[in-house]
């Protein structure tokens, strides 16, 4: 299975699981019979009047791509069920000229050449990348084989408290976790004033994420409160 290595904006590289064609094709498919169902429904609904069907039915397969996985973290409602996502290999989430560049070219990859171009650019192509993604500068990535990974790797935490403080955590997603346990082992291992302040750093913005206001836990043992609770949150 083809990997990825991404780095995130904090330096540390994530290597993720690279989604395979069938994996696509079947997203894909999913987000067809959904664009299926909403146009039979347009079709009962406004079946006296012509012109509003087309125009209903031909805005939602023109941008039901490209507005989803804009306004939905890189994922169509197909990608959602497969556990996919659209992110940047530059690493961090892409832009709306990524997603543009991307879903413009859903014409040659997908639509004129009924998939084949698409097809041919991803099984070829080492990061799994249509011609869209190549210039949007994209891949997609499986979700639920980073899953399994990185709690794997989180759960080798020395110690895990029972006691959940912060429930607001469950919006983090492995990815994220994985990056803090990182950053806790790298302190533990040089405790310089670099990596001090890369804590301070980290546990500032959780706390604002989070919305978590100042308590009397300094910043090290507030992360890994964090940690414990994600783990025992999502396990």
């Amino acid at each position: 299975m083809k990997t990825i290595d991404i780095a995130t904006a904090h330096n540390i590289v994530v290597t993720q699981e690279l989604a395979g064609i069938i994996q696509r094709i079947t997203a894909f498919a999913l987000d067809a019979l959904i664009i299926g169902t909403y146009a039979a429904l347009i079709g009962l609904i406004f079946s006296s009047i012509e012109a509003m069907i087309y125009v209903a039915i031909g805005l939602v397969i023109l941008l039901y791509h490209l507005i989803w996985e804009i306004y939905n973290n890189g994922q169509s409602p197909g990608k959602r069920l497969m556990h996919l996502r659209v992110v940047s290999i530059k690493g961090i989430r892409p832009s709306l000229q990524d997603y543009l560049l991307r879903w413009a070219f859903r014409l040659i990859d997908i639509t004129f050449s009924i998939g084949t171009i698409g097809i041919l650019s991803i099984v070829t192509s080492s990061k799994a990348q249509r011609i869209g993604d190549l210039l949007g500068r994209t891949a997609v990535i499986n979700l639920r084989s980073s899953r399994q990974v990185d709690l794997k790797s989180l759960e080798q935490l020395s110690h895990q408290r029972k006691e959940i403080q912060y429930p607001e955590v469950v919006r983090y997603s492995d990815t994220d976790m994985l990056l803090i346990k990182q950053a806790l082992q790298r302190y533990q291992r040089d405790q310089n004033r670099a990596n001090t302040i890369f804590i301070l750093d980290l546990s500032q913005k959780v706390r604002t994420d989070l919305s978590i206001s100042a308590n009397s836990a300094d910043p090290l043992n507030f992360l890994k409160q964090i940690l414990a609770d994600y783990i025992i949150l999502t396990r």
